[in-house]
């Protein structure tokens, strides 16, 4: 590849593209995708066909796919018969937006500072078209690319539960793919990240019931049990003081790190910044100062946070003198390699029940973790379009998110290895207030993407 001709003629693409880019992406941010909310149902559908819109002037054949659920989408463009096949993932819905701090509406797009401001512009549309734009220029240039296909869904926000089921009904649609490529990462401050690890989650109710009634607790408090301070007690044996998970047994079954997971956690934490972590999370409170630490927390290690209750009093400045008879916590945990949801469930229900026999574990949805082997070849082809599009050596990072397709991807596609290039930053407000993608991480974006996937366009790892 003569990468001064390539570069030369990428900045071309974008300069007159870029206007276009804006437009489409604002366009897109403007139909409020959002899965949780019923209300929206029909927008599931609305954002699918401008992605068809868009996708079929630039050459693919696209189709609109029914689920249970929300709606799916494939679309394919292929390029040559003796390609390998390669599958693009995105998700085309969006987390509600309902905080006040937004300074504008969530879904009146604005465009200033060279930043596009809205809901689902940094995840995951922004992205998501940038992509779509890479895959253009390689095609208006003649130049080599694998031939493609695109997957994006519409309930990745509530955790892809109709996925599995997508790719087993129309397995028949989609081509056994040489690799997957997804976008729905963040940088690690200011290097480019590619992401070999992301953690899965477990959703679970945790109930105590120990009678039929509410009671006075003048009358019965100190004799009746109270269902609320018994299972604070159960809950408070899952978590360390300093935050961390300490079911044994679900402790043992934890991968230990690689040598070169090793190595490359050490790297990232030389350039960890504690003061941007800090401004990213405006000042939360920290269990730890140490910067690999923080790291490992994050991306190696599994957690259990309780989010609310049912069966509680919540009305401010009135407290209601009575024992509740039963409750019930709403918990998740994110999980690391080694750790399968439904062992989990089984497990941490044996734990709690060796403190209090009655405290019943309610599944309620997991998802598996995935793991990139470092070593892949695709890897390294990743890594040259990062130096090339980001113009800085990337890292190689794990995630402390989820992305419920992706264990999906892995049964259906063992072989097929995963790849996250990152085009968002930290600061671009994933599911918070005034989030916003900016036109340059695009147009890095749009040059990453592009040399990635002509680089693969004849490799099959």
């Amino acid at each position: 590849m003569d990468l001064t001709a390539f570069h030369q003629a990428l900045d071309t693409y974008l300069r007159q593209q870029m206007p276009n880019y804006t437009l489409q992406l604002m366009e897109l941010v403007s139909i409020p995708s959002i899965s949780s909310s019923p209300a929206h149902g029909r927008d599931m559908t609305r954002i699918l066909e401008n992605m068809r819109d868009i996708v079929t002037r630039y050459g693919f054949r696209a189709r609109i796919v029914r689920t249970p659920g929300h709606p799916a989408f494939i679309a394919t463009l292929e390029t040559a018969a003796d390609r390998p096949w390669v599958v693009i993932y995105n998700h085309m819905d969006v987390q509600p937006a309902q905080e006040p701090q937004w300074n504008t509406d969530p879904f009146i797009p604005v465009l200033k500072n060279e930043a596009i401001y809205g809901r689902g512009s940094t995840d995951d549309k922004g992205p998501a078209l940038a992509i779509i734009h890479a895959i253009n220029f390689l095609r208006t240039q003649n130049l080599p690319m694998p031939n493609i296909q695109i997957v994006y869904e519409t309930e990745e926000e509530i955790g892809s539960p109709h996925f599995g089921a997508f790719l087993d009904e129309h397995g028949d649609a989609l081509q056994a793919p040489a690799s997957i490529l997804v976008s729905d990462t963040i940088f690690e401050g200011d290097h480019p990240a590619i992401t070999y690890q992301l953690r899965g989650m477990q959703r679970l109710e945790i109930e105590l019931k120990t009678g039929s009634k509410d009671l006075h607790s003048g009358l019965f408090g100190g004799v009746a049990r109270n269902p609320l301070n018994d299972l604070l007690h159960a809950l408070s044996r899952c978590v360390s003081d300093d935050g961390q998970l300490t079911v044994p047994s679900l402790l043992e079954d934890v991968w230990p790190l690689s040598p070169e997971e090793q190595q490359e956690l050490d790297k990232v934490a030389e350039i960890f910044s504690l003061s941007k972590f800090d401004q990213d999370s405006e000042q939360a409170a920290r269990y730890s100062d140490d910067s690999r630490d923080i790291l490992m927390r994050t991306w190696h290690r599994p957690t259990f946070e309780v989010h609310g209750f049912e069966g509680i009093q919540s009305t401010p400045g009135m407290i209601k003198s009575a024992l509740p008879y039963q409750v019930k916590a709403k918990v998740t945990m994110r999980l690391v390699p080694g750790l399968e949801p439904a062992n989990v469930v089984h497990k941490l229900q044996a734990f709690l029940r060796q403190i209090d026999p009655g405290i019943q574990v309610i599944d309620r949805g997991g998802s598996r973790p995935v793991v990139t082997a470092l070593d892949n070849p695709f890897m390294e082809k990743a890594r040259e379009a990062c130096t090339f599009g980001f113009e800085r050596e990337p890292v190689f990072v794990g995630s402390g998110g989820s992305i419920g397709a992706l264990p999906e991807f892995q049964r259906v596609f063992p072989q097929a290895p995963i790849v996250l290039i990152a085009q968002s930053l930290m600061s671009d407000g994933y599911h918070a207030p005034n989030e916003h993608f900016r036109l340059e991480q695009a147009r890095r974006g749009i040059k990453t993407i592009a040399h990635y996937l002509t680089s693969i366009a004849d490799f099959r790892g």
